[in-house]
């Protein structure tokens, strides 16, 4: 299997795991073995000099912040990674007879209607969804009209145990709040946050059971940013009643501010149906203060 994005926050974790179940071709922008998806050559010399079945695409340009700046513009980073390089890596996989997983995200929902399943039309409102969730339903399109053996692997707020080259959602909340910067958090936005270390087990059993398609993997349990950060800063001994709250439908009366789902997260019914049952967002939070001894940061 060829690993994309082989030192990204979820890809990094996704080999750690698989390496013993997976023969991995580890490949990254910076990795022993160079690959920029956004230049078709690098691409098809990288797929002319491995063998492999399966192709894992975690490279993407995934600042959702930074990508609303780039808003339109189809000459910014973020849509040259993520619909430039997906289509590079897709007219590769096409033209090779490879098989592709794409790691996709909630984000390419507009968050009126969730949770969300698989079958949901992506947006609808396009004006509600941001640039980076835009750029991602174009990839996914790419790949549903180019390929006929593909995965897409939806994930949403991923957080994992320790990993210091980029914060998630749970090291960015214990990082502000030790230094007691930690800003009010959402209490009327719905989530369903994903621990990374279900990826790996999940895509086993999705490739060794021969399925294809769009598939969600999330906590099956919703929650609330609010929530979620006052029991993170909780079970690693911190005070939750110092988390505040705050109104996600106040924030996205500033137009200057990136759209983002209100009513959003996932449903994970299908992979449930395989006999996958994805790790609940609180059980999950106890697991990387093991996997941490205490200390995510």
């Amino acid at each position: 299997m060829a690993v994309v994005g082989s030192l990204s926050m979820v890809g990094s974790r996704f080999c750690e795991l698989s390496s013993g179940s997976f023969s991995l071709i580890k490949t990254d922008l910076k990795g022993d073995i160079s690959i920029d998806i956004t230049q078709g050559d690098s691409v098809n010399v990288f797929f002319k000099n491995h063998d492999f079945e399966w192709l894992i695409l975690f490279s993407a340009f995934t600042d959702v912040d930074g990508a609303e700046k780039q808003r339109g513009d189809k000459n910014g980073l973020c849509y040259l990674v993520n619909v430039g390089g997906t289509a590079n890596v897709v007219d590769a996989c096409k033209s090779s007879n490879r098989k592709l997983i794409f790691i996709s995200t909630d984000f390419v929902f507009d968050g009126s209607a969730g949770p969300y399943h698989e079958d949901d039309p992506t947006g609808p409102d396009l004006k509600k969804v941001s640039w980076y969730g835009l750029t991602k339903i174009e990839a996914e399109n790419y790949i549903r009209e180019n390929l006929a053996n593909f995965l897409i692997l939806r994930i949403a707020y991923p957080y994992r145990g320790r990993f210091t080259a980029k914060d998630d959602i749970a090291k960015r909340i214990l990082r502000l709040y030790l230094k007691n910067q930690l800003y009010p958090m959402f209490s009327d936005q719905v989530i369903t946050p994903t621990f990374i270390d279900d990826l790996f087990p999940a895509v086993k059993l999705l490739i060794s059971s021969g399925q294809e398609g769009i598939f969600h993997l999330v906590s099956s349990r919703p929650t609330t940013p609010f929530e979620f950060a006052k029991d993170t800063v909780k079970i690693f001994g911190g005070n939750p009643n110092k988390v505040k709250s705050a109104s996600i439908i106040e924030f996205l009366k500033n137009p200057a501010n990136t759209p983002r789902s209100i009513n959003g997260g996932l449903k994970v019914d299908k992979i449930k149906a395989l006999g996958f049952k994805p790790t609940d967002w609180q059980e999950g939070i106890k697991i990387i203060y093991k996997q941490s001894a205490g200390k995510l940061i």
